[in-house]
């Protein structure tokens, strides 16, 4: 029953982060709102759960062809 009630509490923590955050994160805001509990518990529960943090990156491409460059001989 203890693992249900902390499954719903980081059920609503995850989609409040829009399904990124992972068990640090989930455990330090569970700290910061005062429940005490080991991360491996919460690993285990979302493990159990199958409630996984997501990587979001932004893409971005470091090099930029120069538009006015002449192309190289053909060799």
């Amino acid at each position: 029953a203890a693992d249900d009630a902390l499954a719903h509490e980081i059920t609503v923590l995850h989609i409040a982060s829009r399904r990124t955050y992972g068990v640090p994160r989930i455990h330090a805001e569970l700290r910061r709102l005062g429940h005490r509990v080991n991360h491996k518990r919460i690993a285990r529960v979302m493990r159990e759960r199958d409630i996984r943090g997501v990587t979001r990156r932004k893409h971005r491409s470091l090099t930029r062809a120069d538009t006015k460059a002449k192309p190289a001989p053909d060799l």
